[in-house]
Parts: structure tokens; sequence; C-alpha cells
């Protein structure tokens, strides 16, 4: 007698997770049938370890339903497609060693070939500068001042991997890799907070667009601790007093600096950057105001013309010719020594040999640059005019940017309320005679 045994092939799919060093792992997936083929594979998912059941295979309910939902329906979807692609595949002869890797690439249109950009941080960050230029913020196009911000960040986070031997992946951004980091560039790059500050306000501009593409960023850069550092700024402002100094100055028997002097002007009284003021034409000059588009924020600013801009412009009825922001910082020291702007002030140059910024007091000409110009601007008339005029001439778009730019010192502001004092007690005092007169 004959006696036919039925043998039952064991095709299984099975999910788990393995226990990292990492808050995330990954979920793996392991296909058997019989002995024909039993092949395990990263399926691209990562989850918190303590939110996946590996008994249930799954997600588990206390997740977050936007992550739970997402993984979860994959996770089924997945099994059914590489099941149904396995019944086609074997009797096809097409199941090899790298089946199911391949197999789970398919499901997600994935190539074989890793998109280290959903990986690893720096990639992705490389491949968001190189689109930048088609990135659109507020209604408009990214400048280039700030593509160079990103790609500067991008350098200085390739030298640290280097320096710490390690490819941070996303989920690696964590507050132990701020502290790594900030301790980083103190201390072996010698940079200020403010440098750092500009790298970390980047890293968490990165970390906001890795979350919106629904990869697994560690949102620890969302903490409090993760801040942007900044320093209390040392830059000066000239007074009204100083800036008639220079316009009065003879320098008649120097062409390069008489002209400087009065690009220099131009930027005390419009407050413009020097990136605008050096770009301005005839044609921007219109019925006794400046009208130019920026530079930077592309916003259309009108200035009254000052008289002295005015003096200037009609002296060779044209304005001054530009030069390089360079020579422009070179000349304007020299212009504020010869005029005799030497007060001991307490600011920061760069020290030639480290080409470090250092702080400490020197002469006040030496701390002077292009950055005074639109400093002086705001500085002079703070207090004289609604902050909201002067945002309106300077370009500034919040009233916390605007008064960083205000340099009045403490001793300035007690001067200012001696003289009102000063000048309410006088008008009382007239007052009080009118009235005996009467």
């Amino acid at each position: 007698m004959i006696i036919f045994v039925k043998i039952f092939n064991l095709m299984k799919v099975r999910y788990f997770i393995k226990k990292t060093k990492n808050d995330y792992s990954n979920i793996y997936l392991r296909f058997f049938d019989s002995q024909r083929i039993d092949q395990t594979a990263k399926t691209g998912l990562v989850v918190k370890f303590d939110d996946f059941s590996n008994v249930k295979q799954q997600v588990k309910p206390k997740a977050t339903a936007k992550q739970r939902d997402f993984i979860n329906n994959n996770l089924n979807n997945l099994k059914s497609f590489v099941i149904e692609k396995y019944n086609i595949d074997f009797n096809t002869n097409n199941v090899n060693g790298k089946w199911l890797k391949s197999s789970i690439n398919k499901y997600f249109n994935r190539t074989d070939k890793p998109n280290t950009a959903k990986i690893y941080f720096i990639d992705w960050v490389s491949l968001f500068i190189s689109n930048a230029d088609k990135r659109i913020y507020k209604g408009k196009q990214i400048g280039k001042r700030t593509v160079q911000g990103y790609q500067t960040t991008l350098n200085k986070l390739t030298a640290f991997e280097k320096h710490t031997k390690r490819k941070l992946k996303f989920q690696d951004i964590t507050l132990k890799f701020y502290n790594d980091f900030v301790s980083y560039c103190k201390t072996v790059e010698n940079l200020n907070n403010n440098s750092t500050g500009m790298f970390i306000k980047n890293i968490k501009l990165f970390c906001k667009n890795i979350e919106l593409e629904n990869l697994p960023i560690s949102n620890h850069y969302k903490h409090s601790e993760f801040v942007t550092l900044t320093n209390t700024s040392k830059d000066v402002y000239l007074n009204d007093s100083e800036i008639n100094k220079i316009f009065e100055y003879d320098f008649s028997n120097s062409i390069r600096l008489s002209n400087a002097r009065d690009l220099f002007i131009i930027g005390l009284r419009t407050g413009l950057r020097v990136s605008d003021f050096m770009k301005l034409k005839d044609i921007n000059i219109k019925k006794g105001f400046v009208e130019v588009e920026t530079t930077k924020t592309a916003k259309t600013v009108i200035i009254p013309l000052h008289k002295q801009v005015q003096s200037i412009y009609n002296k060779n009825n044209c304005l001054p010719y530009p030069i390089s922001q360079q020579k422009f910082n070179l000349y304007i020291k020299e212009i504020c020594k010869m005029v005799g702007i030497n007060e001991l002030t307490t600011g920061a140059i760069i020290n030639k040999e480290t080409k470090r910024k250092q702080t400490g007091t020197f002469e006040k000409y030496k701390l002077v640059s292009s950055h005074t110009c639109r400093r002086s601007f705001a500085s002079n008339l703070y207090g004289k005019l609604p902050n909201k005029l002067i945002m309106d001439i300077t370009g500034h778009s919040t009233e916390t940017q605007f008064l960083k730019y205000i340099k009045i010192t403490k001793q300035e502001n007690a001067e200012t309320l001696k003289e009102y004092w000063t000048k309410e007690d006088t008008k009382a005092k007239k007052q009080t005679i009118l009235r005996k007169v009467n």
C-alpha cells in the first residue's frame, strides 16, 4: 500500500527589532519558507525601541498616531507584497541571496543603491544646499548670503565629523551632539558664541526640514537647551558731532580719502548697508530722496536726502565712485584717525595672527567698519523718532532686530535724561516768572 504524505510549506513573515545604543531601532523583516529560503533584511523603517512589540510585530498604541499608523500600515502591506512577489519569483527562478532586500526596496520604490541623504545628516544637508536656489522663503528666493551660511555650517559639521571620527545619522542630532559640537567650536576652532550660534541656528533649520520629510530626526533640537548662542555686540557708533567732524575735514589733498569720506557720510546719513550705498547711482536720487531696492531683502526704501549727502552730490553733480568693502574699511579707519576719533573704547578687532576677533579696549578709530554706518544712523535717531519710522528706512523686519543696532551707552542715556530734566526745570521756572509778572 502506498501512503501519500502532504508536506505544507511553512511560509512566514516576521518583524522584529534589536536593542541599540541609539534612541531608535531598525525594524527587520525575516522571510522563510521551509528549507527553500530564509532571509532577513532591514525594512528601512525605524521606531523607538520601547514603542515596538516584537510579539505583535507592530508599533504599540502609545506611539504618536501619525508614526504608528504610517509604520503599521506599511508593515501590513509589505507583508502581502513580499508573499505575492515570492510566489511569482520562486516559480520563475528569480529568487537569489539578495531577493528579500530587493523586494523591500521595490515596495518602497527605492533603488538598490541606498539613498544616503535619507540616512546621514550631512548627506541630507549637502542635498539641501544643492537645491537651495530652488527654495522659496516667505515668497522670495533664498539669498546667496543665506546659502553661503548653509555651506559654512556644512563645512564645520564635516570638520566635526572628521574630528570625532563618526558619521552623523539623523538620530544622532541630540543634546549630546549639541554639547559636543559647541565644545568643539569653542575649544578646537576657537570660535566665539556668535559664530557658533549661526551654525546652531542653521542646524535647527535643517532638523525642522528633515522632520517635515518624515525622516527620523531626533526631537532634541526642539529642547530649550538646544539654544542658539550669542554674544553681546561690541560694535561702535559715531555720534552727530563725530560725523560732522568727518564731513568738515579737508581731504582735498587725497582723492582716495576724499572719495572714501563721501561714501562714509552717505552710509552714515542713509542707514543703508554697504552693499547698497556702494551701488547707488544718479538715478536713485529723486526730488530730494534716495530710493533704492536693497540687496539683502529686495525691499524698496525711500530716504530723504540729508543736507550733507546733498552737498556731496552737488559738489561734482554726481555720486562718489564705489570701492571694495575691504578698501572702504581700511580707508575709513585712516579717516577717523586723522580726524581725531581716538578715545579709548571697548570693542572687538580681528587679531592678525589668529584671524579671530579679540575683545578689549582700543582707540575708537580701530573699531570703525562699514557696519558703523547703519548702527550710527539708527542710534542717532533712536528716541527722536518713532522706532517704526526708523525701521521703515533701515528695512528691519522686527523691533528686536532693530534694537540690536542701537549702541547708545548707559552714560549717554543718563545724559539725555539729565538734559530732559534740565529743560523741564527751565520751562517750569519760566512759567513761574510769567505767573508772577501777570
